[in-house]
């Protein structure tokens, strides 16, 4: 057997690294967003769930881009760390 010791983690380490890629997510909704809303400017407005109608202009699917982004990673998010809590074998 070898005497190799394995480094100590750093701690908070990985869940910057999920931020970081939730934020560049939400940039990409954004970018994806604009692309939309720049292409598709002749149809006026959608219709969000029936209740809010969002105008098609670059600067508005840009935000409701971001935004639904953001809401979804939020709530994977929330979920892993509502997961981690239960994990009994965590170290």
């Amino acid at each position: 057997m070898t005497d190799e010791q394995s480094q100590p983690a750093v701690s908070g380490l990985g869940r910057r690294i999920l931020l970081a890629l939730g934020g560049i997510g939400v940039l990409i909704g954004g970018l994806l967003g604009f692309v939309v809303g720049a292409n598709s400017a002749e149809m006026g407005e959608i219709t969000v769930g029936g209740m809010v109608a969002v105008p098609i202009t670059p600067a508005a699917m840009t935000l409701y881009g971001m935004a639904v982004v953001a809401v979804a990673l939020a709530g994977l998010f929330g979920l892993i760390s509502l997961a981690s809590r239960f994990d009994t074998n965590a170290q």
